[in-house]
């Protein structure tokens, strides 16, 4: 098998690369952190790096990294974590708000409780939002400056945009999501009007930070956030963002966490400069030729080969067929990087991710 891509040719797909060579960079973040954690990697990996783990899947490593951290004075954080269970308790001078994390058939945790469930929430909520402060914190992000490490991908991960965080964290999809459509639809409004202002002032931070990646880890979704609404909440946040870091020479990649094909023109519009969780069914709903004709010529899209297609219960065959149609597309566009829609699943077969970037190199 040849070399992996690198750090360099992932950057080179911005301007639109020739050749027979397609670039193939796998987000490990959720698998290795699952499989390390819990000892169930192969025994002659046990005790690799970072890197090598990557390095034996074929891949680049992928490595976000928060160069900053949220605080929160005056709100008293009650942590409590069982095996099956995590809770976050917030206490202010308001009330108290809570959330609740259950581990999931997947083995990634699912937030089943959200901290804003009714309107009597809402006044502790204005006081938790208004409490946080993002710091700097640049010592996390120095290690990773290393140019000649050229196996390892570093980009600054921003939190999630104002709208989106709403959602996965404070709202959640069923009685919090209702407020939005209802009389206390203005003060959720508020709440996004205060968490804009604190994003933005860390977006302007953290663009005049070393490094030419950023990602907004959004985990979007067209089946919750539709294009009008994306246009009255998200477009201009991801429109500010990619502004600011293009002047201090920097890229946006955002990330698709489920149905896509109605959000890829409004990302495109905005500016962002790549897409990463792209694929067709039966992940998604937009393979990467329908996808192009969404974006336009030159926004890169990440992904082409759904999750399913690493899990043991898919015949391999699918896999392959996927590759070769996937491979032969790319390289005709110049603006893909081969990977796994989304981030690799905790269950994929590591076995099947080998064969993956075997295919792609072959």
């Amino acid at each position: 098998m040849s070399t992996i891509t690198t750090r360099a040719e992932f950057l080179a797909c911005f301007e639109g690369y020739t050749g027979d060579a397609v670039p193939y960079v796998a987000d490990l973040t959720l698998w290795l952190d699952w499989q390390r954690s819990r000892g169930t990697l192969p025994a002659e990996w046990q005790d690799y790096t970072l890197r090598q783990l990557a390095e034996a899947l074929g891949t680049p490593l992928w490595q976000p990294v928060r160069p900053w951290r949220l605080e929160m004075p005056d709100v008293e954080v009650i942590r409590e974590e069982r095996e099956s269970e995590r809770i976050l308790r917030y206490r202010t001078a308001a009330g108290e708000l809570q959330a609740r994390w259950m581990l999931g058939p997947d083995g990634d945790w699912w937030q089943s409780e959200y901290l804003i469930k009714t309107a009597a929430d809402l006044p502790a909520a204005g006081q938790l939002v208004t409490a946080h402060r993002y710091v700097l914190d640049v010592a996390a992000w120095q290690p990773w400056q290393d140019e000649a490490a050229q196996d390892v991908i570093p980009v600054i991960e921003l939190p999630k945009t104002p709208y989106s965080e709403l959602l996965h964290t404070w709202i959640g999809w069923s009685e919090g999501f209702m407020l939005l459509a209802d009389d206390e639809r203005e003060p959720l409004l508020e709440l996004l009007d205060i968490m804009e202002a604190q994003y933005r002032e860390l977006v302007v931070a953290l663009a005049h930070l070393p490094g030419a990646l950023v990602l907004a880890p959004d985990n979007l979704d067209g089946q919750f956030i539709t294009p009008s609404v994306f246009r009255e909440h998200m477009a201009n946040t991801y429109r500010f963002t990619t502004e600011t870091l293009h002047a201090q020479g920097k890229r946006l990649i955002v990330h698709l966490g489920g149905m896509g094909r109605h959000l890829l023109s409004g990302l495109a519009d905005a500016g962002v400069d790549g897409i990463e969780g792209v694929a067709g069914p039966p992940q998604s709903d937009t393979p990467l030729p329908s996808a192009r004709e969404k974006v336009g010529p030159s926004a890169v899209l990440w992904g082409g080969i759904p999750q399913d297609y690493l899990l043991a219960t898919q015949p391999e065959e699918e896999l392959r067929k996927a590759v070769v149609e996937t491979v032969q597309w790319a390289r005709v566009d110049g603006h893909v990087i081969l990977g796994v829609a989304d981030r690799v699943p905790v269950q994929a077969d590591w076995r099947r991710l080998r064969i993956l970037a075997e295919m792609v190199r072959a």
